[in-house]
């Protein structure tokens, strides 16, 4: 299998989609850290101004609370989130492990769309 190289995204793109994506779902940064268990409200900020990265954890979710997907927070058409893995294998397995550790675990086959894109947890 070819090695594919990581795509790269405007961060400021990202924040840009994030805050958006909050205010569409009528949430304030103190309710969206009391979810994640962030205690600094400045860390979204951080994020929605794209001056850091959230880890995936709060990635994907910050994308459930926001009822969001891949494309919303990149702006891509068919974008992959953050990526630094040299095959699609890696990718899968590094997935298949946040399902099983996720609080309540949930199974990997159930975060895919119908041509098997991963998209985050449904519950």
């Amino acid at each position: 299998m070819k090695k594919e190289i990581r795509p790269d995204y405007d961060l400021k793109v990202i924040g840009k989609n994030l805050r958006e994506l909050r205010k569409k779902k009528g949430l304030s940064v103190e309710e969206v850290c009391q979810y994640l268990g962030i205690a600094s409200e400045r860390t979204i900020y951080y994020y929605e101004a794209g001056e850091r990265v959230a880890p995936f954890d709060v990635m994907f979710a910050m994308m459930e609370l926001y009822d969001a997907d891949l494309e919303d927070v990149t702006g891509g058409k068919n974008a992959k989130l953050f990526y630094l893995w040299r095959t699609d294998e890696e990718c899968e397995e590094w997935l298949r492990m946040i399902c099983r550790t996720a609080n309540p675990p949930v199974k990997y086959e159930d975060c895919l769309n119908e041509e098997g894109k991963f998209i985050g947890f449904n519950r």
